[in-house]
Parts: structure tokens; C-alpha cells; sequence
């Protein structure tokens, strides 16, 4: 059957007549050529961490508060290989110096082992850069007496960087001070389970009122404020060493202990940024899609697609059931990338499709954290001509849809042992009670498909 646009079939009938009576070809049975669409499907994932908390209440205790010697926070996290920790907490006798980790944060795991150890050594002292330093638990704009101070907050900085601060300092006065090892004012623990993968961490003051920090009016209390905590696959979640502040919070830390901004700023961009695997697509009229929703996996190499982001079975297995005016391909290098590999968040794949009226673009490509997820287009397929058979062009990525493959018995995003970054080897996971393929629902993943990708259609 020749399918013909809608609007142009009155005006090919009447050159038809008007050909046939001048003795011309009738050109009204030439077949519709075919219209080439680009299609785009970003990973616009803002997530530049997987977890993240706040600790603010002493152990044993019931209100937030500071930790006075002998005092500990505590907070735990469920974790995989590969993630790192970081948190910040300030000395509350200072202008606005941290307790933190390098800016990488501390590896949970050495040689596929989750750590259970002191870890206090990962610790340094952290001069934000907001302000002009001055003697600890002594200068007018430090922690312990800005309240009462009558000009405002500390002069700012003349070096706005993120950096450690060694001993002996130079203060903003030119005197020089001897800072207090880390070790000496606190203690940070981490344990693990292995079999749960849940880490605790432990921070404790573990310094002394009457020693630890020596100034010109004589010893000075430690204290250790709330602070902020978050769990990254990596990156530099809260500062970059040699940077400015990036002024998300960390500030209102280091200069007050106040977590609040911080961890409103951590929480916005905390989820599964996850990486999404080449693809499969398929576009034809036949009603034929990559897979079916209710059905088993018909074991033809969504599960392959599904589990480890292998293509390759898929393809192969669908060659034998595409018919001769479809068109069945692969997407599987970002743009920009000189090899095929995942699409990381901010990176994106094209690929360039042909379609007549009536056809419909489906395709597959896995959720990279998790055991058998994949991102897809709704069972049907999306439609690249309208009711009247002009293009479909624009936004149309609320025809995307996550999908459980029924596989594999799902583990948490990116963290269980046999999700994508995790596994040791494919298919070792348990198998799935429910066998069937199936849209994962809010109430089990509530991060809408539409903060993950943006699948856009062009001519």
C-alpha cells in the first residue's frame, strides 16, 4: 500500500489527470520518499553525588549542638566500591577553618574490601578563604566571640582560596600561631559491614580544655560543630584545594557552624547519576517493538542490553525479524568521543533515522547503576509523523519510560554487588520473582525519567 502524505493527495490526483490527458507518466504511484530525522537523547542528570546528611546531634544526645571533649557524631550510609566519602565540620574556635578530607574524599574500599579503620590521618585542618584569620578563641571575629563582636563580621580574606592550614600559621596580623596536630583535637572511625555494606562513621573531640589549644590569653576549649557528609563516585563534592569558596553553604560552616544552606544545596543534587549504555533502536510500522511490557524477556538480548549494556545479541537477534522497509541500528559513541562508551551526565548520542508515515522509533539502552533497568521509549513507540503525516520534531522526551527487565532480582542503585558498576561478572545476580518486563514504579524509584534524559527530534 503507498502511503501518501495528508493535503497532497487531491493535488497529485489532479496532476495525475492532467499528466494522463497530456499523454505524461501517472506519478501519483511513486512511492513517498523517505524523511530523515536526527535524534538526540542527552543525559542531563544533575547529580554530582549519590548521598548525602547532615550529623549534628552528639551520640546519646537529643538537640543539635557542637561536641565538647569526649563528645561524638555519629552517622551511617550504605556504600559501593569505587565511592568515597567527604564531610566538613568546623573548629568552632576559629574564623573559618574546617575539619575535612582532601577535596576527593576517603576511599571506602581497598582491594574490593570495605575499610574499617581510623581514618583520622585522611583528615586535614581547611582554611576556607572567607576570612581574615585571627588568633583562635581569641580574635574579635572568631567563633567563640562573634556574637559580641561590634563590627560586624571578620575582614575578608586577602587569599580566597580553599587551603590547608599548616603549622606554625601566619594570622592576618602577621603574628604566627601553632595550630594543634588534627589528631590531637579529633578522631574519625570508620567501620563496615561487609555483608550489608553499611559503613558508620565516628567523630569525636578528642581533645582537652585545659592543653590542647594554647593561645596569648592561656587554653582555649576545643569545640566541633554540626556539619554536612556526603557519599561521591567521584569528583570534589564540597571544595576544590587552591579554589574560591564556591558559595553553596560552606561558608556558614566554616564561619558559624550553620549546615543548613550547605546541605539544602548537597540535597538538590544527591540521586543515581547514571550512566547510560549504548543503544538498540528500531523504527518501522509493523507494530513490532524491542521488547513487550507484561511479557517475559523473550531472551533475544534486552536482557543483555538490560544487564551489562551489550547490544550486540539484540541486534543480531532482531536482523531475523525486521522486515525490508525498516530500519534497525545502534547508537553507541557520545558525541565527542572518539570511541563507543557510555553516555555520562552532560554528554549526549545522535544518531540519524528514516521514516515514512506510520512508522514509530523504539528503543533500549541500560541504566548503567542498576541489575536489569533499562531506559526506553512507551511499548509502541514513539511517532514521528502526526495525525495529519507532517514530521514530529521537538522535545518529546515524556515518551520516555524506565523499565525493570524482570531479570534480575533488583539491589540498590549503583551500591548492591551486582548492579552495573558493582558486579563482578554479568548475570551474577539472584533471579527476579516477578519475570516479567515492567515500568519501575514511583513508589520503588520516584526520580521522574525527564531528570535523567532529554530525547530531542530534528530534521
Amino acid at each position: 500500500m503507498i502511503k501518501l502524505h495528508a493535503g497532497r493527495v487531491s493535488t497529485l490526483l489532479a496532476s495525475a489527470l492532467l499528466a494522463t490527458a497530456c499523454g505524461g507518466e501517472d506519478d501519483s504511484q511513486l512511492p513517498v520518499e523517505p524523511t530523515t530525522f536526527k535524534v538526540r537523547l542527552e543525559n542531563v542528570a544533575p547529580f554530582t553525588q549519590l548521598k548525602s546528611g547532615v550529623f549534628n546531634t552528639r551520640v546519646g544526645g537529643t538537640t543539635p549542638g557542637p561536641l565538647a571533649p569526649g563528645e561524638a557524631y555519629e552517622f551511617s550510609f550504605t556504600a559501593g566500591k569505587g565511592q568515597k566519602l567527604s564531610f566538613a565540620t568546623m573548629l568552632g574556635q576559629s574564623n573559618d577553618w574546617i575539619f575535612a578530607p582532601g577535596a576527593g574524599g576517603i576511599e571506602l574500599y581497598e582491594n574490593g574490601t570495605p575499610i574499617s579503620k581510623d581514618v583520622t590521618l585522611s583528615v586535614s585542618l581547611w582554611d576556607v578563604g572567607t576570612e581574615l584569620d585571627e588568633e583562635p578563641g581569641v580574635g574579635a571575629h572568631t567563633g567563640p566571640k562573634q556574637s559580641s563582636s561590634t563590627d560586624g563580621p571578620g575582614a575578608a580574606d586577602t587569599n580566597v582560596n580553599v587551603r590547608r592550614v599548616t603549622s606554625p600559621t601566619t594570622l592576618g596580623n602577621g603574628s604566627t600561631f601553632n595550630v594543634p596536630a588534627v589528631a590531637s583535637m579529633i578522631r574519625v572511625t570508620v567501620s563496615s559491614n561487609a555483608a550489608t555494606r553499611q559503613f558508620t562513621v565516628r567523630l569525636e573531640n578528642v581533645a582537652s580544655d585545659t592543653s590542647t589549644l594554647q593561645t596569648t590569653e592561656g587554653a582555649k576549649p576545643v569545640r566541633v560543630s554540626p556539619g554536612v557528609w556526603t557519599l561521591t563516585a567521584g569528583g570534589e563534592p564540597l571544595f576544590s584545594e587552591g579554589q574560591k569558596d564556591r558559595g553553596l553553604g560552606l561558608e556558614a560552616i566554616a564561619e558559624m557552624g550553620q549546615v543548613t544552606g550547605l546541605a539544602a544545596a548537597l540535597a538538590n543534587t544527591t540521586g543515581t547519576g547514571t550512566p547510560v549504555s549504548p543503544g538498540v533502536f528500531l523504527v518501522t510500522a509493523s507494530g513490532h517493538t524491542l521488547f513487550t511490557v507484561g511479557a517475559a524477556d523473550s531472551g533475544q538480548g534486552l536482557e543483555r542490553v538490560a544487564e551489562e549494556g551489550n547490544i550486540t545479541p539484540l541486534v543480531e537477534a532482531m536482523k531475523g525479524h525486521v522486515m525490508a522497509q525498516d530500519m534497525l541500528g545502534t547508537f553507541n559513541t557520545p558525541e565527542g568521543a572518539a570511541s563507543p562508551g557510555a553516555a555520562r551526565p552532560g554528554s549526549a548520542y545522535t544518531f540519524e533515522v528514516s521514516a515514512r508515515p506510520g512508522d514509530r522509533l523504539s528503543f533500549v539502552t541500560m541504566y548503567g547503576m542498576s541489575n536489569d533497568w533499562f531506559f526506553g521509549t512507551t511499548s509502541e513507540g514513539i511517532a514521528l509523523f502526526d495525525a495529519m503525516e507532517q514530521p514530529v520534531t521537538g522535545d518529546v522526551s515524556s515518551m520516555l519510560r524506565l523499565y525493570d527487565a524482570g531479570t534480575e532480582l533488583s539491589e540498590e542503585l549503583g551500591i548492591g554487588a551486582n548492579t552495573g558498576p558493582q558486579q563482578s561478572a554479568p548475570n551474577s545476580g539472584m533471579a527476579d520473582t516477578d519475570n516479567k518486563v515492567r515500568e519501575v514504579a514511583s513508589s520503588v524509584y520516584s526520580t521522574p525519567v525527564t531528570s535523567h534524559l532529554k530525547l530531542t527530534i530534528s530534521r
